[in-house]
């Protein structure tokens, strides 16, 4: 190996070193609060602080890595590092901005050479050069002058200027007072200055390698063990390793087609994650797996060579695609055509009401084998329902933990990949969906004894949005429909009373027009019967021909009727 490590300090680094240039294909910055925090509080407390006098001292801050030649070439590429490079300019960029609002320009000037400079010929070049984050980084931070027209317009700007915002913070002239001590003997540009020397005196065990595959050698070796990286950050960094510098631009087709997949993550939800993502996929194709194997598994089942990692890129993408349809369901997904509100409203209560996530491994399977025409739109409808029922059944009324499910569905998702027929589907789906999941559906006595119990109360009470998809559920079934009413409410059919549980049981609730609930208001049941007549439910019409009269005795012995009715005519349909 052609190696060239160096024990110096940050200081050392930024005079003589050429510029130091983020690649595309590196993570983007996304430190949170909780690690530039404490890269900041360790800072501080190698200050060592007495009455006269305030002392630097030096602190190790770990290896960094970077490929080029610091003699002779114009930048050099930071394989890794780039967190705390990024951190350490930040705090440069605040300090400089202090001391300029101080009058300290001469000292202002003195920090920023550290963030910016001038070549000999006179052309302003920033320290570290990110391109991902580029211009945002070099308007907000690399400027003397900060830019009031500059808005974040990505998730890693947004969090440089979160970075940004806590150090200004910090660094405020009373935070660092209370905080840390210092004393009305120092002025507040003393106290910025010892801060600053203190940063410039950071150590690092710098690696420097002309070779770009050692460099992502000692990568590896630092980062695979996942302490430093996550997986996905190994796996995008190994891809866009084998395409930096291509002839044919496709470097920047691979870091296009990567954004977009995750642009259409945070499209309609800014919490799905590209890593979760990412592990739903890779367990649904390849193996299950767990987080800190991922990359090693990637390694395993992915050939290292451009044509394989660009078609692996672009499948992320068309499964992105998928994945966001069953995380977050609109029927707009289906060119708004209403044969399609059913598999909306299932998913939707699997990731909404049940909250169980597991089962988007099989969906993305189901979904890959469906655009492939590899199912038939009643077998497809099948496995959906089924899986929606017996989550609501193992899960939301039982109680029981989905954990189960990721094995089993990741099982079923990569067999169902493998088919090659709409008959071989179906074998598919009846060995390991329907058969493997039949031990863990509950018995008849067991589900009408859980089901019983669910409340629903216009108070704010954890199961209501199971009490709400059950009564709809029910209300739908009778009436032989496969979505829910568009104006259905809850009605509590004897009066809702906060001092006695009854009134909040299943037992006492019933689907509802919401206009027709509204004029029930709190009147009696027997003044409820005549509004229930009004009804074009049939439940409600069922209901009202089977009780003149209903009674809290009534509302128990309803609660285990519907639970009976709920098991043999919706989960096994009997």
């Amino acid at each position: 190996m052609n190696l060239k490590p160096d024990n110096i300090n940050i200081r050392t680094m930024l005079n003589s070193y050429p510029v130091l240039t983020i690649p595309n294909f590196q993570r983007e910055y996304n430190w949170d609060v909780s690690y530039y925090s404490s890269f900041f509080n360790d800072i501080m407390k190698n200050l060592k602080i007495d009455n006269n006098n305030i002392e630097n001292t030096d602190y190790f801050i770990g290896t960094m890595v970077f490929s080029g030649s610091a003699e002779k070439d114009a930048t050099l590429d930071v394989v890794d590092g780039q967190q705390r490079l990024t951190v350490i300019t930040i705090l440069l960029s605040v300090i400089t901005s202090k001391l300029v609002s101080l009058g300290q320009n001469e000292l202002a000037n003195a920090t920023f050479k550290y963030i910016k400079t001038t070549d000999d010929y006179g052309i302003s070049r920033p320290k570290l050069k990110s391109q991902t984050s580029y211009p945002f980084f070099d308007s907000y931070v690399q400027s003397m002058e900060k830019s009031s027209l500059v808005e974040p317009i990505s998730e890693e700007e947004a969090n440089i200027k979160q970075t940004y915002d806590f150090f200004s913070k910090e660094l405020q002239e009373k935070s660092l007072r209370n905080k840390y001590g210092f004393n009305a003997k120092f002025t507040y540009t003393d106290i910025l200055t010892k801060i600053r020397d203190q940063i410039l005196m950071l150590k690092v065990i710098s690696i420097i390698t002309g070779d770009k595959d050692t460099a992502y050698e000692i990568f590896e070796i630092l980062n695979a063990k996942g302490k430093n990286l996550a997986s996905i950050d190994l796996i995008k960094n190994i891809i866009y390793e084998k395409f930096h510098g291509d002839k044919n631009a496709k470097d920047n087709l691979i870091e296009e087609c990567w954004e977009e997949v995750k642009k259409i993550l945070r499209k309609r939800d800014s919490n799905i994650g590209m890593a979760t993502f990412y592990r739903h996929y890779w367990i649904s194709k390849y193996e299950k797996i767990t987080n800190v194997k991922l990359y090693d598994s990637f390694k395993k089942h992915i050939i290292s060579d451009k044509t394989t990692y660009e078609q692996f890129v672009k499948d992320l993408k068309k499964e992105a695609k998928n994945y966001i349809k069953i995380v977050s369901p609109r029927l707009e997904d289906y060119e708004s055509r209403k044969e399609y509100q059913w598999l909306v409203e299932s998913l939707k209560a699997i990731e909404k009401y049940f909250g169980v996530v597991q089962a988007r491994i099989f969906f993305l399977a189901l979904f890959y084998i469906k655009d492939n025409d590899l199912i038939s739109s009643k077998e497809f409808k099948k496995a959906v329902k089924y899986v929606e029922n017996f989550i609501f059944a193992h899960s939301a009324i039982m109680k029981n933990q989905a954990n189960i499910y990721e094995s089993r569905f990741s099982k079923l998702a990569i067999q169902l990949r493998k088919s090659a027929s709409k008959a071989e589907t179906n074998k598919i789906l009846e060995k390991f969906l329907y058969d493997a999941f039949y031990d863990r559906f509950p018995s008849r006595e067991e589900f009408i004894e859980k089901f019983a119990t669910i409340r629903f109360s216009k108070g704010n009470l954890s199961s209501n949005v199971i009490a709400k998809y059950a009564v709809n559920k029910i209300s739908a079934n009778y009436a032989e429909r496969d979505i829910f009413w568009d104006n259905s409410t809850i009605e509590h059919i004897l009066n809702e009373n906060e001092k006695d549980d009854n009134t909040l049981f299943i037992g006492n609730l019933i689907a509802l027009e919401s206009n027709l609930n509204n004029e029930a208001d709190k009147l009696s049941f027997e003044e409820k019967r005549e509004i229930y007549n009004k009804s074009n439910y049939k439940q409600v019409k069922n209901f009202v021909k089977e009780n003149e009269h209903f009674t809290f005795e009534n509302v128990l012995k309803r609660s285990k009727k519907l639970g009976d009715y709920y098991y043999t005519k919706i989960l096994t349909n009997e």
